[in-house]
């Protein structure tokens, strides 16, 4: 029975964090998790963080799909973190591509490509793209380029779910100053969650891992999120595989403790 309602239980956060990601990801449907933050910077010709200023169509129906329409957006360009692109640039979002849409007056951070044959630029369908006020993980990585270009990562977010009778859907909450240790292959490396509930390694060799946070009393482990395609068999291992140059990571999702009986993780 505690089994069964711990399933039930870390169900219902994957369905909301997905539902909050997919949001933050200019509204793509299917993607899973995602690519890593290094695979999307080597993926892009250009990356920036802007405003969309002007979209057409000017309004999106709830019911819509990224694949039942075309839009176009204009973007006041903020930052640039790769590639050579102007102030303002119109992305050319394709209905039959799948390619995300956006809303209007909201910041994202950009990962886009260029459509050489149409000579258009685009935003392509399951990339990194997304609001600006979620890409504490990918910001972080993109500020201290380029001087970790090239190095082993491993990163992620440290997520408490909780929910109850009047908010069913539950509430996230980034979890501060929590240390995470990094054990294996004879090493053990430690970090703190920053203010975002991000921690991070650099250098790490390559090898199998495990991701162990300091869990704070009255929590207990609910599910881990891995980068790339969503993979339930995964959904409370912490084990990762570190390879040369590459990027790997996952975000850890803290409940509270219901029970007498700690959960064993790992």
């Amino acid at each position: 029975m505690v089994f069964l309602t711990h399933m039930k239980l870390i169900s219902a956060a994957l369905f909301t964090l997905l539902l909050s990601c997919n949001f933050a990801y200019a509204q793509r449907d299917d993607c899973g998790y995602n690519v890593t933050p290094c695979e999307a910077v080597a993926n892009a010709d250009a990356i920036f963080v802007g405003k969309v200023t002007k979209i057409a169509p000017e309004t999106i129906s709830i019911w819509q799909r990224d694949k039942d329409y075309d839009q176009t957006a204009r973007i006041e360009v903020q930052k640039t973190y790769k590639g050579t692109i102007r102030k303002s640039v119109v992305l050319h979002q394709l209905g039959r591509k799948n390619a995300p849409k956006f809303v209007l007056n909201s910041t994202y951070l950009f990962y886009a490509n260029f459509d050489r044959a149409r000579k258009q630029w685009e935003v392509r369908y399951c990339g990194r793209t997304l609001m600006a006020q979620y890409a504490h993980d990918d910001l972080n990585y993109l500020d201290k380029l380029p001087a970790v270009a090239n190095k082993t990562r491993v990163a992620g977010s440290l997520i408490h779910y909780e929910s109850d009778k009047e908010n069913p859907a539950g509430n996230l909450r980034r979890l501060q100053g929590v240390a995470i240790r990094l054990i294996g292959e004879g090493k053990r490396f430690e970090a703190v969650t920053d203010t975002n509930g991000l921690y991070e390694f650099y250098d790490v060799p390559p090898g199998s891992y495990v991701v162990e946070p300091a869990i704070p009393a009255g929590m207990t482990l609910m599910a881990v999120l891995h980068y790339g395609t969503l993979d339930r068999s995964k959904v409370r291992v912490l084990r990762i595989e570190v390879k040369e140059g590459k990027c790997n990571g996952a975000s850890i999702v803290l409940m509270p403790d219901g029970t007498s009986e700690k959960q064993r993780i790992g």
